[in-house]
C-alpha cells in the first residue's frame, strides 16, 4: 500500500457528528499526513433567482463560500492542536462527487475519507448516490467512516477483515486481492489491531445438483455423490485462499472460509468477529463479487476501505 502522505476529508455541514475528520486525524497521528478538510458548496438559490443580477449573484455566491470557509476554520483546532498539518478548501460545485473527484487528480491524494449516514428510523448505515459514485470511480484508497457511537471512545481499529476471492470468480483485476491484503497489514500495523482474512463462496446446492443429474451433466464430473462434491469444492477453495496468503504469515486462525451468500455470510462472520474496518477490492464496475456489493454494504456495520488493484 502506497504511503499515506495526504488525507482528502469530505465534510458536511449538514451532520453534526464528522467520523470522517475522527478517522483522518487518528490516521494521520500514525502517519504524519497532512489533513485537507474538503468542502463541496452549492445553493440553488444562488444561481439564478429574478431578484438579482450576475453581478449580485456572484457576490452573494463568493460570501457563501466565504460562510462555508469559516466554518471549516472551526474545526482547526481539532487538527493543529493536536501537532498536525491541515489545509482548508472550499469549492462551488453542484455535484459532490464530481468535485471529489477533480480534487483527487488536482492535489495528488493518497487517501479519501467520507462519512456516511445512518437511516433515522431502521437505525443502519445507508449509502448515499455520492458514495455510490466515489466507490465507483475513486483510483485511490476510500475510507467511508461509520457515525461515531460514543464521541469520547478512541478511533482506532481493533479488528480489521480483508474480503478476498482467491479464485477470481468474477474476472476482478489482477492483484486486487494483494491490493486488499497489502491495506489490510498496513491498517493492522498502524493500529496494531488483529486481521482476518475471509473468503465466502457458493457452491452448487441439492436442488441444482439433483437437476444437473436428471439431464445428464454429471457425467463429466468425476464424482456424483452430493456431499463429496461439496467437499471437493470446499478443498478448492479452502486451497486457492492458502496459495493466496501463503507469503504473508497469517495465524490459520485468523482465516475464514465460508460457504454461502457473500452479502450475508460476509455480514454475519463481520458481525461475530466484532470487525471495525472491513477492507474490500473494488473494480471499475462497481464489481467486488458481481452485483452483490451493494447488498454487502447494506448489511454490514463497520467502517469500509475500498481500495483497487496496484
Amino acid at each position: 500500500m502506497k504511503a499515506i502522505k495526504h488525507i482528502l476529508v469530505v465534510m458536511d455541514p449538514m451532520c453534526e457528528q464528522q467520523p470522517a475528520l475522527a478517522r483522518a486525524i487518528s490516521l494521520a497521528k500514525q502517519t504524519s499526513a497532512t489533513i485537507e478538510l474538503f468542502l463541496v458548496a452549492y445553493s440553488r438559490q444562488l444561481v439564478n433567482h429574478w431578484t438579482f443580477n450576475p453581478e449580485q449573484l456572484a457576490l452573494l455566491q463568493k460570501e457563501y463560500l466565504a460562510s462555508q470557509l469559516r466554518w471549516l476554520e472551526t474545526y482547526v483546532n481539532d487538527v493543529v492542536g493536536q501537532g498536525l498539518t491541515m489545509k482548508l478548501d472550499v469549492q462551488w460545485h453542484k455535484n459532490i462527487a464530481t468535485a471529489v473527484l477533480d480534487k483527487i487528480l488536482q492535489v495528488n491524494t493518497d487517501m479519501v475519507i467520507k462519512s456516511t449516514h445512518q437511516h433515522p428510523r431502521l437505525n443502519r448505515l445507508f449509502f448515499t448516490p455520492t458514495d455510490w459514485r466515489l466507490l465507483q470511480h475513486c483510483h485511490v484508497p476510500l475510507l467511508l467512516a461509520k457515525p461515531l457511537k460514543d464521541s469520547g471512545k478512541p478511533t482506532s481499529y481493533q479488528m480489521i477483515m480483508a474480503a478476498v476471492d482467491p479464485v477470481n470468480a468474477n474476472e476482478k483485476p489482477a492483484n486486487l486481492d494483494k491490493a486488499v491484503l497489502d491495506a489490510s497489514v498496513a491498517f493492522s500495523a498502524l493500529f496494531s489491531a488483529d486481521i482476518h482474512i475471509t473468503h465466502c463462496y457458493q457452491p452448487v446446492g441439492i436442488e441444482m445438483w439433483q437437476g444437473m443429474s436428471s439431464v445428464g451433466m454429471d457425467q463429466s464430473l468425476p464424482m456424483v455423490d452430493f456431499h463429496e462434491y461439496q467437499k471437493s469444492i470446499e478443498n478448492y477453495h479452502q486451497k486457492s485462499l492458502n496459495e493466496l496468503v501463503q507469503d504473508y504469515g497469517f495465524d490459520d486462525s485468523s482465516l475464514h472460509l465460508v460457504s454461502g451468500e457473500v452479502e450475508f455470510e460476509l455480514a454475519n462472520i463481520v458481525a461475530e468477529t466484532q470487525v471495525d474496518l472491513l477492507v474490500m477490492g473494488m473494480g471499475d464496475n462497481l464489481g467486488f463479487i458481481g452485483n452483490t456489493v451493494e447488498k454487502i454494504l447494506d448489511n454490514v456495520e463497520c467502517d469500509i476501505l475500498s481500495v483497487r488493484a496496484h
